[in-house]
């Protein structure tokens, strides 16, 4: 099939019922959280308008400090499905300037209606910078038969991308060089991924690792021969198990490491978040943060968490996770939450409520900053 390539330069839009007007640009220091859903287009429709919002790390937010609104209409049409229960991961690029997320577009939203991964439209990543301007890079995927979910993306900050997802969607792309991306093909699902130390890492979780005959945890890439690659391009590249993940502990997405590479947290969707310590060259499971839940028990879609940022410049690691709590089968009415990791009793403190059962909160990371 012929791929089609579209670089499109996006301006912010205004779309009602979120935040009322205000200056589009992130707070140094604050969070940056991607919100599906604006409490008017029902998740059920599996296609969301999309903003990232910024909080205040530092308080209960009531509302975010400014919303940035992604174009879902035109020709810079942009937007994933809030619905799914693996996409929206979000992640602050390596040189710290940009987020990026990954997702559909090429169409308006909803103007083909049902599954997006589904669907015969095109791919690909979006990021944002400090100032709010946002930029989409879209690609035509290889097979168009197979269900592709684009789960998230992260980039070097030169306009070299990866992915993470299922059934090609594990890839990738540098538009200097090719229109077409690179599919991993040897990785058939990931669940997240973050660029850390100039690494590229990504997680499986516990399906994904049976497919792949291995185990869920946290992973590096490498060349087919095993040997490591910090930002891999070809498509013989292989994943390496890095931090094993407890078996209590296996449906995980979100993740974070410590720059010393000693300390590594997980985000399990129905178990919250986990802590591992490497003892000389091996991992051991630490201890386990529970959720504490705001919605009764008979109604939640879950109890744990699904992005996952970790602050590691203090004496005590600060936690920044998005939760995976819900009604009627679906991840909304859900938080932002924090976590000071002093010990296993450490509190969680509510940052964000969403306010409705039509928003979600997805991937989480912090803010970019301009000239960083």
């Amino acid at each position: 099939m012929k791929r089609n390539f579209l670089l499109a330069f996006v301006l912010p839009a205004v779309v009602p019922g979120v935040v009322a007007a205000q200056a589009a640009h992130f707070q140094p220091g604050h969070l940056a959280v991607l919100q599906a859903g604006d409490g008017a287009v029902a998740q059920h429709l599996k296609q969301a308008p999309i903003f990232i919002d910024d909080f205040d790390p530092q308080k209960f937010n009531a509302a975010p400090v400014c919303a940035v609104p992604i174009p879902t209409n035109g020709a810079s049409a942009f937007f994933f499905n809030g619905h799914a229960a693996t996409e929206g991961v979000l992640t602050l690029s390596a040189d710290g300037k940009e987020l990026v997320f990954a997702g559909y577009g090429g169409v308006n939203l909803l103007e083909k209606p049902g599954v997006p991964s589904q669907l015969d439209i095109q791919r690909g990543f979006c990021t944002v910078d400090a100032s709010g301007a946002s930029h989409t890079l879209l690609y035509q995927p290889v097979d168009t038969d197979q269900k592709i979910n684009p789960r998230g993306g992260t980039s070097d900050g030169g306009n070299r991308f990866w992915g993470c997802g299922n059934a090609g969607a594990t890839l990738f792309l540098n538009p200097a060089v090719s229109k077409s991306p690179v599919d991993f093909d040897d990785v058939e699902n990931t669940r997240a991924l973050k660029i850390i130390n100039h690494t590229l890492y990504a997680t499986l979780n516990g399906p994904d690792a049976i497919a792949m005959d291995s185990q869920p945890g946290i992973y590096q890439f490498t060349d087919a021969s095993g040997a490591p690659v910090a930002l891999p391009e070809q498509k013989t590249a292989k994943i390496s198990l890095v931090v094993p993940a407890s078996g209590a502990y296996t449906k995980i997405s979100g993740f974070d490491l410590s720059p010393d590479g000693t300390v590594a947290y997980t985000a399990d969707v129905a178990a919250g978040i986990q802590k591992y310590v490497k003892s000389g060259s091996t991992w051991k499971f630490s201890y386990h943060f529970a959720i504490p839940q705001n919605i009764p028990a008979a109604d939640n879609h879950g109890v744990g968490c699904f992005g996952l940022a970790v602050d590691f410049s203090g004496a005590a690691p600060v936690l920044y996770a998005t939760t995976t709590e819900g009604y009627n089968g679906s991840v909304n009415s859900n938080r932002v939450v924090s976590i000071t990791d002093t010990n296993a009793s450490a509190v969680v403190r509510t940052v964000a409520q969403s306010p409705s059962a039509e928003i979600a909160f997805r991937g989480i990371a912090f803010t970019p900053q301009a000239g960083h």
